[in-house]
């Protein structure tokens, strides 16, 4: 082999690892887990900033965010969650200027509140940049379950790297609100309310009967004994017989409750 032909294949070998080590960045970077917005957008101008997920725009709409959940604030008492200040923080880095919004296919909650998935000046969704950065929880609520998959990526980014309010215990207490917990399914039954998962706590999880088609029985029923990771809002239940556990979670969409497997 002549000199020319040695020092040529040693041009290609090194563009050949320069280009696989830059394509390995690119799927590891905490910027591949961002989402960018796909589809029409509309654009409008921050007003103010009510907490992590929650704005109001120049034209009046309170908006709130899709795909996320952050701490709450205490506005009254300033007994605020773990990680609720930065979250604000961060949105209020955007009071006077433009975002873009996607409306979700359900446009308002039960607060009257607009739902959106909101994006900044380069079309980067806002709820992946907190998510990353571990400044709030993902969380699927049909029908506004577009990005789920890229929301899923960006939470992950922040867990794997201990960030936020992944550096917060994930066993179960006894509180209203939005809570992400790790318990074992005892029991399991159905009624006309939809699916009742007993857990080894004084907590049952709620599969409601309008989410009835994600849920079907064999897989709901393969989860007895199993350890599985659940998000949502749990509340204290009214009825005060001690047959039924005393806290509910109602979980909308599998991507909310997470098999984990026998526990050990």
């Amino acid at each position: 082999m002549n000199v020319f032909s040695q020092k040529k294949r040693q041009v290609v070998l090194a563009l050949f690892l320069f280009v696989f080590c830059a394509t390995g960045v690119a799927k590891t970077s905490p910027d591949n887990a961002l989402c960018h917005a796909k589809g029409l957008l509309e654009r409008a101008k921050v007003q103010r900033v009510v907490d992590g997920d929650t704005l109001y725009l120049s034209d009046g709409k309170r908006v709130r965010f899709i795909g996320i959940n952050t701490p709450e604030l205490d506005h009254k008492k300033g007994h605020h969650e773990p990680y609720a200040v930065a979250a604000t923080q961060t949105l209020r880095a955007l009071v006077g200027n433009y975002v873009y919004l996607q409306a979700g296919k359900e446009p308002r909650d039960h607060y009257g509140r607009y739902l959106f998935y909101v994006f900044d000046k380069d079309r980067i969704s806002l709820s992946s940049q907190l998510l990353s950065k571990g400044l709030g929880y993902r969380i699927a609520i049909p029908p506004n379950v577009a990005y789920q998959s890229c929301f899923i990526q960006a939470e992950q980014t922040a867990r794997k790297a201990g960030l936020g309010v992944w550096t917060q215990s994930l066993a179960w207490r006894p509180h209203s609100g939005f809570v992400v917990s790790q318990v074992v399914i005892s029991s399991i039954t159905k009624n006309r309310g939809g699916w009742w998962l007993a857990t080894d706590h004084d907590l049952v999880i709620h599969l409601p009967l309008s989410s009835e088609d994600y849920w079907p029985a064999q897989k709901v029923y393969f989860l007895k004994g199993h350890n599985v990771e659940v998000r949502g809002w749990q509340h204290h239940r009214k009825s005060r017989s001690s047959r039924y556990k005393s806290w509910v979670l109602s979980v909308k969409h599998p991507n909310d409750l997470q098999d984990l497997g026998m526990p050990e």
